[in-house]
């Protein structure tokens, strides 16, 4: 089973336009909207794949009560934990011919009460364990990061296994508490505070300061995972597609949909990769097209 802790939800849409017109009205073709945040498109598509996912997640207001129904039709069963707050929305612009590209407008994650962390984190230590708990998304106010890596240990210490996607000021405190982490090329620099040439590169200097594996994306490039001491390559993209948002959640689901499942990481790394590639041919974050969609004969 994965425990997908989302801490940072958010109704995630995505606006189809002919063209962007900047300081104008812009009328979108087709809108498509889906429980996301990170944590949620990850545990969707995980779903998707067959994996056995439950989620613990912090909603409040109109949007939050969207996102707990939503969850219902996605099959992905939750337990909430009720916020004083309106949960987030975020939008992605898609242009006709932006190419594989989007424009991004992310609020900020929904602050929780010091209360409201407290319930979400004793809920997540009554429930059982499960043999990966995941981490995704960005850590909102009012959750202490050494607070949550403390909750990551005590998961650990309890049998299960930790997988960190999240960048910054939190995943330098939750690092060193987490047995996978997947982050891009970029974010692996910040973390490692030098800047790393390529993703293999940036995957031992994880492992070396931390102790973890560790998957590191690189765009169009492809990147690199070093998992239980091998270092594998992850090729780049076979194809392109008009929706890339939530492409980097759809890896994380499926890689951990296959690790779960007890898939040779080869074989997960592999499935990451397909979940990415068919996300970014649909709209909607998190959401995988059939294979057919841009498999190559």
């Amino acid at each position: 089973m994965i425990s997908m802790l989302a801490l940072s939800p958010a109704v995630d849409v995505t606006y189809e336009l002919d063209a962007l017109a900047a300081g104008g009205i812009n009328r979108p073709s087709r809108t498509t909207k889906v429980a996301g945040g990170k944590a949620l498109n990850a545990a969707r598509v995980a779903r998707a794949l067959g994996a056995d996912v439950r989620a613990t997640v912090a909603l409040g207001g109109a949007t939050g009560e969207w996102i707990r129904r939503r969850l219902e039709v996605d099959d992905v069963p939750a337990t909430v934990i009720a916020l004083a707050a309106e949960t987030r929305t975020c939008l992605a612009l898609v242009e006709a011919d932006g190419g594989a590209s989007s424009t991004d407008v992310y609020e900020h994650a929904t602050d929780l009460s010091s209360e409201e962390w407290g319930l979400f984190a004793e809920a997540v230590g009554a429930a059982p364990v499960a043999r990966w708990t995941a981490v995704s998304g960005s850590i909102p106010p009012g959750v202490p990061p050494a607070e949550l890596a403390a909750l990551l240990s005590a998961l650990r210490a309890g049998g299960s296994r930790v997988a960190v996607d999240t960048s910054g000021a939190a995943l330098a405190h939750l690092a060193a508490h987490s047995d996978l982490v997947k982050v891009n090329r970029a974010e692996a620099s910040e973390l490692l505070d030098r800047e790393m040439p390529d993703a293999a590169s940036a995957c031992r200097g994880l492992h070396e300061q931390f102790g973890v594996d560790a998957v590191v994306t690189d765009g169009i490039r492809g990147g690199a995972a070093l998992y239980a001491g091998e270092l594998h390559p992850l090729a780049p993209p076979r194809a392109i597609g008009r929706f890339p948002a939530g492409s980097g959640d759809a890896f994380f689901g499926g890689l951990l949909a296959g690790l779960d499942g007890g898939a040779p990481f080869t074989a997960a790394l592999a499935g990451a990769r397909d979940a990415a590639e068919r996300n970014a041919q649909v709209p909607g974050q998190g959401v995988l097209a059939p294979f057919s969609h841009f498999r190559i004969a």
